[in-house]
């Protein structure tokens, strides 16, 4: 019985998350600021206490001290308002899917020696733009369109072992998938005008209209891997401890057409960046550490707190480039960030649980001229703020919902030597079915 329910969980956790397009904007930097609803709505705090399935991608530790086998399905509705000099972005909607399965053998929370393993598939980061203003954003410079979508999904086969009712390790490798697609448009005319060029403008075959640099999506595959451990002092304190490895990643590459202009020959466009047949770049992601410690003070109530370091500096500082004219690296600077959460737990009756969060991660992007080279990716906010409840309709069954809001950010700097401001604010609704057996 257990072989069936485990080859279904399995299928329908892959299924579902190969099935749904994910376009996310995560909130830590690129990362979500929790996987499924549960963690969102315990705004990311759950390293400690594990809650479902989802534990295999925050600390594979977790899944040992799960009551039951159980597989979790479900998705995020994310809608992130962007303005850039105070024109909104075109997209605001996007789906984050969300599935996994871990299975118990023993069926129980065990205080004995105890091995469990699961499969998570998640959306797990992505950042993206869409701006399109033919008369330049309110800048003097040229730039017309501004389109960026990354997305990152993980598959998690972890295993972790229960040494006995106070302590569990856990290992998973992970398996990345990341597509990424940009487009950056400009007007000759204005470069023409702004810097020089003059002459060519209006004259030469290709120095007039708008220059289009379109980078259509590719995809990139890498890997990782994650450690966890989670220790129950007693009834009233438990500590979670999860290092997730930095992710190497293959280096995404387009086929182009060399744009960029030849001052001496006066071919090419003005607003061209493409001096190259090829494009490539390699985006890795971060290594991460997370800390948590969980208090029961009552039976009924949880309470945890989380302190979480990512290592944005060796990744989204100088990101290697080839193919951009005149460019070696783009030059993000982002700084390492430190996330703090908090979340609560609280059932006032049996097959309810109220929960809420906070999460707050100063914005890792840099102000100033270095902030332009993030128009692409001003994943600037900083202060989250959760709200959920889980459902047990039946002892097998539980149906959770949740609401995330991040509050307004404001950052500024320059492009091309203009002034430029982008604020954001997002709002984030997740539903999850989980299924015990």
């Amino acid at each position: 019985m257990l072989k069936k329910h485990v080859s279904l969980a399995v299928a329908l956790a892959v299924g579902l998350s190969l099935g749904v397009a994910t376009k996310s904007f995560a909130t830590n930097g690129y990362f979500m600021t929790g996987l499924g609803a549960k963690q969102l709505a315990l705004g990311g705090a759950v390293v400690a206490n594990p809650q479902d399935a989802s534990t295999i991608l925050t600390n594979p530790a977790g899944i040992a001290w799960l009551p039951t086998s159980s597989a979790s399905v479900g998705g995020d509705i994310f809608v992130p308002l962007r303005y850039l000099n105070g024109q909104g972005s075109q997209s605001n909607v996007y789906v984050v899917p969300a599935a996994g399965v871990a299975i118990n053998p023993k069926g129980c929370n065990c205080q004995e020696s105890n091995f469990t393993w699961g499969i998570g598939m998640y959306g797990v980061s992505g950042m993206g733009v869409d701006w399109n203003n033919p008369n330049g954003f309110g800048m003097a410079a040229p730039l017309q369109k501004v389109y960026s979508n990354m997305q990152m999904m993980e598959m998690d086969i972890a295993g972790a072992y229960r040494i006995d009712g106070h302590l569990s390790i856990g290992f998973a490798p992970v398996f990345v998938y990341q597509a990424m697609s940009l487009e950056m448009d400009m007007n000759n005319a204005a470069i023409a005008n702004a810097y020089g060029y003059g002459q060519y403008a209006g004259s030469a075959p290709f120095a007039t209209g708008t220059a289009v640099n379109s980078l259509n999506a590719q995809n990139a595959y890498g890997a990782g891997f994650n450690l966890g451990l989670v220790y129950k002092l007693n009834d009233m304190w438990q500590f979670g401890l999860a290092y997730q490895s930095k992710r190497w990643m293959q280096t995404l590459q387009w086929n182009t057409i060399p744009n960029a202009f030849n001052p001496a020959t006066g071919q090419g466009m003005l607003g061209g960046m493409f001096d190259g047949y090829k494009v490539r770049m390699r985006l890795d992601m971060p290594q991460t550490i997370q800390f948590g410690v969980n208090f029961r003070p009552v039976n009924n109530l949880r309470i945890e707190a989380d302190a979480k370091w990512i290592n944005w500096s060796n990744v989204m500082d100088k990101v290697p480039v080839t193919g951009v004219a005149g460019m070696s690296s783009w030059d993000f600077n982002w700084k390492n960030q430190w996330v703090y959460m908090l979340g609560v737990e609280y059932t006032p009756t049996p097959p309810l649980t109220l929960m809420a969060g906070f999460n707050y991660g100063k914005s890792p992007v840099p102000n100033g001229e270095a902030f332009g080279n993030n128009i692409i990716a001003p994943a600037i906010v900083q202060t989250h703020l959760s709200f959920g409840a889980s459902y047990s309709v039946t002892p097998s069954v539980q149906v959770t919902a949740a609401y995330q809001h991040t509050f307004e950010h404001k950052q500024s700097g320059t492009f091309e030597g203009m002034p430029i401001s982008i604020k954001m604010h997002q709002d984030e609704y997740a539903v999850q079915l989980t299924y015990k057996f």
